[in-house]
């Protein structure tokens, strides 16, 4: 099955991420909580990002 990567729903999951992370960093999303549950909030946005720039969704076998 050929895919394309902007059809990937992990890619798009991972530039969602990505932009919370960036409004999160900035302040533009208040979300009430501690610097250090932003922080550890970020740090999981980035992963999910990390994710979607490894995945490869041409290759059903592989990651």
């Amino acid at each position: 099955m050929e895919q394309n990567r902007l059809k990937s729903p992990v890619v798009w999951a991972a530039l969602a991420a990505q932009a919370l992370t960036i409004l999160v960093t900035l302040g533009a999303i208040d979300t009430g909580l501690s610097d250090a549950i932003n922080a550890a909030l970020a740090g999981v946005l980035q992963l999910l990002v990390m994710v979607g720039v490894l995945n490869n969704p041409t290759d059903g076998e592989h990651f």
